[in-house]
């Protein structure tokens, strides 16, 4: 049977209240790129960009540059042990990035996607959410979610209205929603998360899913291909610098690539 966590504000876990929010926290500046960075045990991760809770791509721009975004994955399935409580999302968003002349992260992100929980077991469904403002998940009774499922996502606005269309091509549903945000427009990305952790005794970073391999495909930014190249990579490490998630080359074509669970060289 599967099992997934509570819906109460992101992501609630048992009796702890402990919230999963999204938001890049990188180890350098956008713009920049690591060097070849050999970390222990694990593989290089080359020219990318390293964050402690995202690895994907994200193409940076000017203020208000990025108003529409999109792209598909097969949800990935979720590989649960020993009753570890895990998590893992798949996205699109616009925002949320270290934006070109900032010393911080961008605070304004608008995403959507899917999850792989662990919590006693596979759980998965479709959200969507606004920082600051709560993540909302979608009612899975009605917009079901299972591993292998085709997903396309598009978010874009309308000066400051937003439309979030989520489509399962698998299971033949899509769920449409509007709602007002104004946010810098700074990013677009594409990225498979390890959601942080809130609780009444602060902050800490969730364990990533062990979800394998999910492939990002048809991507688009403001509609066209955004013609994605090896600098606009992210790689996910540790405190200690291994790495638990790390993206593939972009594809031939520049809108595709694949994420990979651990530290092997993603194909």
């Amino acid at each position: 049977m599967s099992s997934k966590r509570n819906h109460v504000y992101a992501h609630v876990v048992g009796v702890s209240a402990l919230l999963l929010l999204s938001a890049c926290t990188r180890s350098d500046s956008v713009g920049s790129t690591q060097g070849q960075s050999n970390t222990p045990g694990g593989a290089s991760t080359g020219s990318a960009t390293q964050s402690g809770n995202w690895s994907g791509y994200a193409v940076l721009g000017s203020a208000a540059q990025y108003n529409s975004v999109s792209g598909t994955w097969t949800v990935p399935a979720a590989h649960c042990a020993n009753g570890a409580s895990t998590a893992s999302a798949t996205w699109v968003g616009i925002g949320g990035d270290s934006a070109a002349g900032l010393p911080v992260s961008d605070p304004t992100l608008i995403q959507a996607g899917s999850e792989q929980d662990c919590n006693g077991g596979p759980g998965y469904y479709a959200w969507w959410e606004i920082l600051p403002q709560p993540s909302t998940e979608i009612d899975p009774a009605t917009y079901p979610v299972h591993a292998g499922d085709q997903m396309t996502v598009s978010l874009s606005s309308t000066l400051i209205l937003w439309t979030i269309k989520i489509r399962n091509l698998s299971a033949g549903w899509t769920f449409t929603t509007t709602t007002p945000y104004t946010g810098s427009g700074f990013s677009a990305e594409w990225i498979e998360e390890a959601p942080q952790l809130i609780g009444t005794n602060g902050a800490s970073q969730g364990t990533l899913t062990n979800f394998g391999l999910v492939g990002f495909s048809a991507l688009t930014a403001n509609g066209v291909n955004p013609e994605l190249s090896n600098s606009n990579a992210i790689a996910m490490v540790d405190g200690n610098n291994h790495v638990l998630a790390n993206p593939s080359a972009p594809g031939a074509g520049g809108d595709s690539f694949s994420v990979c669970y651990g530290s092997a060289a993603c194909e």
